[in-house]
């Protein structure tokens, strides 16, 4: 059966199978070895000290802001071309929320814009505590020079990566956080590779890996007493049941070994829409120099509202499956407060012309080509 009819899904083999199926005859469903053989190994992966699987992205920004030192009334910036999850975070942590406007050529947060406007923040001495960039579709930051950001104004950063597990900058692996305090990823199915559900904080630093594990499990600290050899645990702080389950995380090790496939996969048909559509009145998403994306979403971009709105129409007629990506935080009735429709013009402009494309490991060539026919056929 096609899955034309999906923008994304799960790719899953036997091997897959195997994991979960293997975990299910153990003795451990959760808080077993399997959990921290996928954190290892996704720390190796990425090239951090550190990982902590968590039951889902969310989770994980929420436990990396805490991890942090971020507290009511902190503010936290970040960009408003992302999921209501990473301003959400936030708003868990008592922190208020800022919103700075997207290049329109990489869809990712206009650090120029993010520069300016730290330069009036520190004139009025009304700094962010963190800035969350988020890696859109799998496309990179110029992370180095958030870095420098990052040292002049003197704010922490958090990686919402959560598309960009694979990506790279500079030869530098998302998820090292060579130029951030910590990294999070997703694993929902509609991602590269997924658990089913959860997601992963990357960090180099042991004090804040350890605070992460000890905040996604009540706040509990275990310790080997001296006298009986077990484990004796004390709630030392508030803490969350934020943990990944042993099934999950046997999934997410098993298709971890097909990261570097999905991501092959997924750049050749991104590149095949390219190549059909070129001279076309489309523009796709513009990869940073010297990077490397995960290829999560195909996003490409019409002259007009209407040009894309026939387009979308037609593919979906033809039971082609599509998506916006994403409607802007702001535009949401929890989040209004955030901004109006002409403080982020960039925004308002990508939101009336993009779509998302059909795009995964299982999306055959002949079914990308039909999808090229079709708004071929609508453009012409």
């Amino acid at each position: 059966m096609s899955d034309l009819h999906k923008y994304s899904c799960q790719s899953l083999n036997q091997d897959d199978i195997d994991a979960v199926v293997s975990v299910l005859q153990s003795e451990f469903l959760t808080q077993g070895p399997i959990t921290e053989e996928f954190e290892s190994h996704t720390a190796s992966y990425v090239n951090a000290q550190y990982a902590c699987a968590v039951n889902s992205a969310t989770s994980g920004l929420h436990l990396a802001l805490l991890a942090l030192g971020i507290k009511p009334g902190d503010s936290i910036w970040t960009t408003p071309n992302t999921f209501v999850a990473t301003v959400n975070a936030a708003l868990y942590c008592g922190a208020s929320v800022q919103l700075v406007d997207i290049n329109l050529e990489t869809l990712n947060i206009d650090i120029d814009l993010l520069e300016t406007k730290l330069d009036h923040a520190q004139k009025s001495k009304i700094l962010p505590a963190a800035i969350i960039p988020v890696h859109f579709g799998g496309y990179p930051l110029d992370m180095e020079r958030i870095d420098n950001l990052k040292k002049k104004y003197g704010f922490q950063v958090i990686e919402d990566a959560s598309h960009a597990l694979g990506s790279s900058f500079n030869n530098e692996a998302t998820g090292s956080c060579k130029w951030s305090d910590a990294t999070v990823f997703s694993f929902h199915p509609v991602k590269p590779v997924t658990c089913g559900e959860g997601g992963i904080i990357t960090c180099n630093k042991l004090q804040t890996f350890e605070l992460l594990k000890q905040l996604r499990s009540h706040g509990i600290r275990r310790q080997t007493t001296s006298t009986t050899g077990k484990l004796a645990y004390e709630q030392i702080s508030m803490g969350f049941n934020y943990r990944l389950s042993d099934i999950h995380a046997a999934l997410g090790k098993s298709q971890l070994k097909r990261a570097r496939d999905f991501v092959h996969t997924r750049a050749g048909i991104r590149e095949l829409y390219e190549q059909k559509l070129h001279g076309f009145p489309i523009s796709f998403q513009k990869l940073a120099q010297n990077s490397k994306s995960s290829h999560h979403l195909a996003v490409v971009r019409f002259a007009n509202k209407s040009t894309r709105d026939r387009v979308q129409l037609r593919l979906q007629s033809e039971d082609i499956g599509t998506n916006q990506h994403y409607i802007p935080i702001y535009r949401h009735s929890f989040h209004k407060t955030l901004g109006e429709l002409n403080d982020f013009p960039n925004m308002e402009a990508y939101f009336k012309t993009g779509l998302t494309l059909p795009l995964h490991a299982k999306l055959t060539h002949s079914e990308a080509l039909h999808v090229c026919q079709i708004i071929k056929e609508e453009l012409e």
